[in-house]
């Protein structure tokens, strides 16, 4: 099951939306930026270590970057839909190998 992890101040929501428009089951995890420093919590720094969210774990593979989440997600649980280019940037291929 894919878990999405929620920082409070990030773009999360546009990977939920995606999770519920493509009909994949998820569970969230969030987690609280610290008040005085606004700065990731260090069990978030554990799935990705610059603190980065939104994240996704599926399986033993964490994704990073909103952007690159959904093109994995469309590429994965797309049903057939691929990305628009047909293929995925070097960009979201380096981002999944955070």
């Amino acid at each position: 099951m894919i878990t999405v992890h929620h920082l409070n101040n990030s773009r999360s929501q546009r990977v939920l939306w995606l999770l519920e428009e493509l009909n994949i089951p998820y569970e969230v995890k969030r987690y609280e930026r610290d008040g005085a420093t606004m700065r990731a919590p260090a069990s978030l720094r554990a799935v990705h270590p610059l603190g980065k969210s939104p994240v996704i774990t599926d399986g033993d593979r964490a994704v990073a970057e909103s952007g690159a989440i959904i093109e994995y997600l469309v590429e994965r649980h797309g049903h057939g839909c691929g990305t628009a280019t047909g293929s995925i940037t070097p960009k979201a291929r380096r981002c999944r190998r955070c």
